[in-house]
């Protein structure tokens, strides 16, 4: 074989092979190591004693083979995981061996296996390595060749100078494919999982650490790949064909990146990540689909509002698990009318002055507005089906969906007597239909309030924060959402509305929303404008409005800063350009 003086990835792929040669030896035996992740895997044999333990010295040029009983087909878009370690004389581990090891698989490809972490631009030594290559096809014969670290044809060293380096081969799996790679760490313990195609990347200040993911089409991972690039920097920025994925960490905690599979491009390639601090993982895998309406996809709501809705389960709909609060189901419907199928009856049942408490058959409220963007808390919507099944209330096709998906998550749970009950979680909806500055607002008002619903600290906080209130605002607060036609006798629903409407934008335009264009609505009704303070004649504004409700804003945006690293007018920690 020929082995290229400088090949375009480091330790990565070398060449394609179609045959490894036939070998004379005709011992034969079990391996003595494992084999993970076929099932009714024929069995591997080792066709030397070395190979058969595993233990192969890295003393001179040898070839050690293994074959398979059978053919051992390897599934769409698998890969061969070789976990490893490389000990050295001295067994510091320090160093750098005079031979690499080359994985050939016969028929597809061979593959230099890295010996250390220096590709990555990591100085420690791992004490483990998993090295995932790509399989294409099926398993039936393959061999690790002991090769001259210097190139093919190099002299090699006269025995006397070769220390006894040892590759220990711990164990073969059939896995899903995936590139990148991941470093788990301890004092005194480092393993590192990689693949080939990984690269580091030019430094891009002030992002100074970054590595591209650009595997060749022979090797593509399709069907909609997730990624996970996890670490130590407060900033990361992912950029995927043509698209950005812009990420900032919570104050004083690791960050943690995460695109569902569905969000990338369908060419995501090359895939690079760039960060204010060093990555521990940066993964991209073949991401299977969570089955629907069993299971949400997992996401962060800056994704949720830019997922591409020609890659919903459902045309009708999607749902998905917020990332960082997993109690709350958030759903995303193609228009207003989807929405009202899923949600409308349990607006007026939970919220609606003159409903609330009881069913309203659809005659009823036919002709009704009920919201453009939801939020339920577990106690209403348990009641709601418990209801509902007491009253053998004939539910829509779509509610019977959603009473089947809240019991999946764990919302509402059944008793042994069959009643529902109230579980753990939240749901909040928005709708395509909405402009997408409204998609905005409308995710972040409904995110505070899931918040609200499993969090009893920002509860009490929020309540705190209404009784304070400054009465003149409060008036006006409560008269605003009356016309609404929420119920202003349930105190529980005010606060959490007065907490929403606070956050919901940015605390700069605070004063504005209420302070003019909310006042503006109610100086336009005569009989509701006697609650407003006295209004400013040079600004045409209510000034003793602004001045609360920006206060309340600073108040609240900075509990949810210091509580979830998070901010007014913001709920999402990835934004996509």
């Amino acid at each position: 074989m020929q082995f290229p003086a400088k090949p375009r990835y480091p330790v990565l792929l070398i060449l394609l092979i179609s045959h490894l040669g036939t070998s004379s030896c005709t011992y034969k035996e079990p391996v003595g190591f494992p084999f993970y992740g076929a099932e009714n895997s024929t069995p591997l044999y080792g066709l030397s004693k070395a190979a058969i333990s595993g233990i192969l010295p890295l003393s001179q040029p040898e070839l050690f083979e293994y074959v398979f009983e059978e053919m051992l087909p390897v599934p769409p878009q698998g890969a061969l995981e070789v976990e490893y370690s490389i000990l050295s004389p001295d067994g510091d581990n320090a160093g750098t061996p005079p031979y690499r090891i080359i994985l050939s698989i016969e028929g597809d490809a061979a593959w230099v296996l890295p010996y250390d972490a220096s590709f990555l631009r990591m100085d420690t030594k791992p004490s483990r390595i998993r090295y995932g290559v790509p399989v294409n096809g099926g398993l039936e014969k393959l061999s690790l060749q002991v090769a001259s670290a210097s190139g093919e044809g190099a002299e090699a060293p006269a025995s006397d100078d070769v220390p006894s380096w040892v590759f220990e081969l711990r164990s073969l799996s059939l896995v899903h494919r995936q590139y990148g790679f991941s470093r788990e760490e301890a004092p005194g313990y480092f393993v590192l999982w990689a693949s080939p195609f990984v690269f580091p990347s030019n430094q891009e200040p002030p992002y100074p650490y970054g590595y591209t993911i650009n595997p060749p089409a022979q090797y593509p991972i399709t069907g909609g790949p997730a990624l996970l690039a996890e670490g130590d920097p407060s900033r990361i920025l992912v950029s995927a064909g043509d698209r950005r994925f812009d990420y900032t960490s919570p104050q004083d905690a690791g960050a943690s990146l995460y695109i569902p599979n569905g969000a990338l491009p369908g060419v995501p390639y090359p895939l690079k990540a760039t960060g204010s601090g060093p990555l521990k993982t940066f993964m991209l895998s073949a991401a299977q689909t969570p089955s629907f309406p069993e299971q949400p996809i997992i996401a962060d709501p800056g994704i949720i509002l830019n997922y591409p809705q020609q890659n919903w389960r459902d045309p009708r709909y999607e749902f998905f698990q917020w990332k960082d609060f997993p109690a709350i189901l958030i759903f995303d419907t193609a228009d207003y009318q989807v929405q009202d199928a899923l949600f409308k009856r349990l607006a007026f049942f939970t919220e609606k002055a003159g409903f609330r408490g009881r069913l309203a058959a659809d005659r009823e409220i036919a002709d009704l507005h009920g919201w453009n963007a939801h939020d339920y808390r577990a106690e209403d919507l348990a009641a709601f089906f418990e209801a509902a099944q007491n009253t053998e209330f004939p539910l829509s096709p779509e509610e019977r969906e959603l009473e089947a998906i809240l019991q999946a998550a764990g919302i509402i749970r059944r008793t042994e007597t069959g009643a529902w009950s109230t579980g753990t979680g939240a749901v909040i909806s928005l709708s395509r239909e909405s402009p997408e500055y409204l998609r905005s607002q409308f995710m972040v008002h409904e995110g505070f309030h899931g918040l609200f619903f499993i969090d009893e600290d920002f509860r009490t906080f929020s309540r705190s924060r209404f009784e304070r209130l400054d009465p003149t605002a409060k008036r006006f607060l409560l008269s605003f959402f009356d016309y609404q036609g929420y119920d202003v006798q349930d105190s529980y629903l005010m606060i959490n509305e007065f907490m929403a409407h606070v956050l919901q934008q940015p605390v700069s335009h605070a004063a504005s929303y209420f302070g003019e264009y909310l006042a503006a609505r109610i100086d336009a009704s005569p009989w509701r404008r006697t609650v407003l303070p006295p209004r400013d004649a040079a600004s045409h504004s209510w000034p003793d409005l602004a001045r609360a409700f920006h206060r309340e804003a600073e108040t609240f945006s900075g509990y949810v800063n210091r509580r979830w690293g998070l901010v007014a007018g913001r709920v999402h920690r990835i934004t996509v350009r």
